[in-house]
């Protein structure tokens, strides 16, 4: 599989001691890891409106090929160590270092800096503590080979890491994987507090959200769109009834495998909240297992949630263990098994997906087995391989499911009614 390497490189030094010698430890980086049995990809280096034939708008090609890399690597080393300024690296290049970070993120970004005009403390502050690869070259020495060779061995190990973060050609999943989509709950154990957020439509500009939070017997709730202007940050400008705007910002993190979303209300949004209430708190994302243990991405997820509707979080509760399993139909598709631990023949679930967008999907509930599929040809039937998984369960009677609805369900009534239960017991 082909992954493309962008190179920002600056004119400001020589190209002997900069351009040339980190383009040529580059690409012979590249031609090693190229040659690597274990490796699996085939690294392309690409710079600025390189292939590009005509006469291009220089920073629309530069900015649309960064956005479509996998690996961005930058040239920051200090332009100006002999002047009395204050240090900095080329503009042009911490432009791009800049929208690279918003549309790649920093796994996925190598800073490379000549430490003859200047080390990494003379970086600006937000570099400094970054991963930066190193070298020390005058322009005026003779030993350009041997720094290349040095360099050439720290660029292919950098990119080998850089590059096992990559994900084009394929979308994240894992316990490790950012996600967006689907449930998070601000739940605090016996406290009066707390609230619930659903992003239930997700694009590359951003997405739709339902948010609800509460005090007491207060409560607040909006419905609205938030704009991606990072890849781990989105906004989202909200009117109150006095015309006036209010914020809320959503930051996402990952923390011992565990995903977070803090919400921020940065301008007042009271129209939306009752008193004593706000927006603002730490959410953690209810784990979907297809997801969380790689089997399943985030578009994935959000084709079920299409198809199930609201009856896509009693799906969830019952996929709890997983496995693959074989499919036993004609056409193709994926087959994944579920169900929880001590109480299979009760709580279990089963899934195919096509690589067209096809769904076939059924879960015991108390009374009955649920069948769901978005292809209009088994709406009333149920394919070979369900029918196998549910022929344990031949006294259960089967219902066609074809109703759904995807607006959110009442999460935050749950959460209460739980807090509710949890203060009767004590």
């Amino acid at each position: 599989m082909k992954r493309i390497i962008f190179y920002s490189w600056q004119s400001d030094l020589p190209s002997k001691s900069n351009r040339n010698i980190i383009e040529g430890a580059l690409k012979k980086a590249l031609s090693a890891i190229k040659k690597d049995a274990s490796e699996t990809v085939e690294p392309v280096l690409d710079r600025d409106t390189a292939g590009n034939p005509g006469s291009p708008s220089i920073s629309d090609t530069i900015f649309k090929k960064i956005s479509t890399s996998d690996v961005f690597i930058a040239d920051v080393s200090i332009i100006n160590a002999s002047e009395s300024s204050k240090k900095t690296s080329n503009p042009n290049v911490l432009i791009e270092l800049g929208f690279a970070i918003s549309q790649l993120g920093w796994d996925r970004i190598i800073l490379i800096q000549n430490t003859f005009f200047g080390g990494p403390e003379e970086l600006p502050f937000d570099l400094r503590g970054r991963r930066v690869v190193t070298y020390s070259y005058d322009p005026e020495d003779d030993t350009k080979s041997e720094v290349r060779g040095i360099l050439q061995g720290r660029l292919e190990h950098a990119l080998k890491y850089a590059l096992k973060d990559s994900s084009v050609g394929s979308l994240q999943s894992g316990s490790s994987a950012p996600v967006w989509w689907g449930e998070w709950i601000n739940y605090n154990h016996n406290r009066s507090y707390g609230g619930h957020l659903f992003i239930r439509e997700t694009s590359s500009a951003g997405f739709l959200f339902d948010l609800s939070v509460y005090s007491g017997s207060h409560s607040g709730k909006i419905t609205s769109q938030a704009v991606f202007v990072s890849r781990d940050m989105a906004y989202a400008k909200i009117q109150n009834q006095n015309s006036e705007y209010g914020e809320i910002s959503f930051r996402r993190n990952i923390v011992d495998g565990k995903k977070f979303l803090s919400i921020d209300e940065t301008a007042d949004c009271s129209s939306h909240r009752g008193m004593g209430v706000i927006f603002s708190g730490e959410f953690q994302w209810s784990s979907d297992n297809l997801f969380e243990l790689g089997f399943l991405n985030e578009l994935d997820l959000q084709r079920i949630y299409s198809v199930l509707g609201s009856y896509y979080f009693d799906f969830k509760k019952r996929m709890e263990g997983i496995g693959e399993g074989e499919n036993l139909d004609t056409f193709e598709a994926k087959v994944f098994y579920g169900g929880v631990r001590g109480m299979y023949t009760y709580m279990e679930g089963i899934i195919m997906l096509s690589s067209e967008g096809g769904i076939w999907l059924a879960y015991l509930d108390d009374n009955d087995i649920k069948y769901f599929t978005n292809d209009i040809n088994w709406k009333t039937k149920t394919p070979r391989t369900i029918d196998n998984w549910r022929s344990r369960f031949q006294q259960v009677e089967i219902k066609y499911i074809s109703d759904t609805s995807t607006l959110p369900h009442d999460a935050l009534g749950e959460i209460l009614k739980n807090l509710e239960d949890e203060m009767t017991e004590e």
